[in-house]
C-alpha cells in the first residue's frame, strides 16, 4: 500500500493540503540557465538529451 493511500484514508484533510501543494507549477529552465547554474563543472549531453555531470572543472 502506498503512503498516499494511507494518508488519504487516515487523514483526508492533510491529504488535500498536500495535493494542493504538489500541483504548483514547476519552473522550467533553459539550457543557458542550466549551464550558468552548473558553473565550473564539466558536463555532457547523455542519451535522450539529459545533461549529466562528468567531473569537476578544476583550475
Amino acid at each position: 500500500m502506498k503512503v498516499g493511500k494511507i494518508i488519504k484514508n487516515n487523514q483526508p484533510d492533510i491529504y488535500i493540503k498536500l495535493e494542493k501543494h504538489n500541483k504548483k507549477k514547476k519552473e522550467k529552465l533553459s539550457e543557458r540557465d542550466l549551464k550558468q547554474l552548473m558553473g565550473n563543472y564539466r558536463y555532457k549531453r547523455g542519451p535522450g538529451g539529459a545533461i549529466r555531470q562528468v567531473g569537476f572543472g578544476g583550475k
